[in-house]
């Protein structure tokens, strides 16, 4: 029998009750009215086993900071509130935002940001950053971590999102969809390799931890899910010279990823009628040892990082380049 075939158990943490089960969800949301709303993502995990190992894989210490997206009804929250030492959540739904205080009430170390949490595709909130700042400063001595299961609507650009801030999370444990979770961890050449494998990859070590069929959800979503750990590698990290600008450059190779290399980085750079430009990319090749016909998903993250950072040195003197 596999691990999600098993009946549910109750919990590692014996304070904790299973309360996440789909008759559990239907009776609360039928006694408040609640509809699920599918344009928020609202799937809520309801395979104990695989809510706790989620739990479990997140690895929450006593003196960790957690950020979560998607509260839903507090399942998992109340799961980190009892190790971390601050938990900030965030819900959008203002329903299940009261569902989730009110299930929340005895936690003091739990901060609940209600209301989107982006403020745009490319960045978040203000307040949840206010929030996570505050909660950073209450526990210095801790790791930031991301541990959610993450609407699919939101899952990319929170992500990639946080891989952009100056202090990124140590780990993230989420659930995603099936297709990203392949995404974050593809190794260049597979099919699913694209910018977010690099941006990702360039920065972190990846695992899915676990496959998740559609039926540890209700509502069940129609496609397949997956556990993914990825942790932070600080030296990877710190070998990219410029982030915004080097998230910028895969993200405009990769518009172009099934064409050779070459055209695309002449494009970049200024186009083909620019003499600075043919030979900044002619330098580039030679220097890295670039066979003529690679194209961008056949460069690991860390090939991107060094073809990132010698393009850019090669077409500064020239004014060139994207940014």
């Amino acid at each position: 029998m596999s691990h999600s075939d098993r009946p549910p158990t109750e919990p590692s943490r014996p304070d904790v009750p299973p309360r996440q089960t789909a008759a559990y969800l239907r009776a609360l949301f039928a006694e408040v009215g609640f509809n699920v709303n599918p344009r928020h993502g609202q799937n809520f995990l309801i395979d104990l086993n695989l809510l706790d190992l989620l739990d479990r894989t997140a690895a929450v210490g006593a003196d960790d900071v957690v950020l979560e997206v998607g509260t839903g009804t507090g399942a998992l929250t109340e799961r980190l509130a009892a190790v971390a030492s601050r938990v900030v959540t965030c819900e959008i739904d203002p329903r299940l935002a009261q569902l989730a205080r009110e299930r929340l009430v005895e936690f003091d170390n739990v901060t609940l940001v209600e209301g989107d949490v982006l403020a745009g595709k490319h960045r978040f909130a203000p307040e949840v950053l206010q929030a996570i700042a505050a909660a950073r400063a209450a526990a210095p001595a801790g790791r930031f971590l991301l541990a959610a299961n993450l609407p699919y609507c939101v899952a990319t650009p929170v992500i990639s999102n946080l891989l952009a801030l100056p202090e990124p999370f140590t780990a993230a444990t989420v659930t995603v969809q099936r297709e990203m979770a392949e995404r974050m961890t593809a190794a260049a050449g597979d099919s699913s390799y694209n910018a977010l494998s690099v941006w990702v990859g360039a920065q972190c070590r990846g695992e899915i931890v676990r496959g998740l069929p559609p039926t540890s959800f209700w509502p069940r979503p129609g496609v397949d899910s997956a556990i993914v750990r990825l942790d932070l590698e600080p030296e990877r990290r710190g070998a990219i010279e410029d982030l915004p600008r080097f998230h910028r450059f895969v993200r405009d190779v990769f518009c172009h990823r099934r064409k050779v290399l070459r055209g695309v980085l002449l494009g970049i750079a200024g186009g083909r009628r620019t003499a600075a430009a043919r030979e900044a990319v002619e330098a580039l090749y030679t220097s890295l040892g670039l066979p003529p016909a690679v194209r961008a998903e056949d460069l690991s993250p860390d090939a991107f990082v060094r073809m990132e950072r010698e393009f850019h040195r090669m077409l500064a003197p020239h004014g060139e380049g994207s940014g």
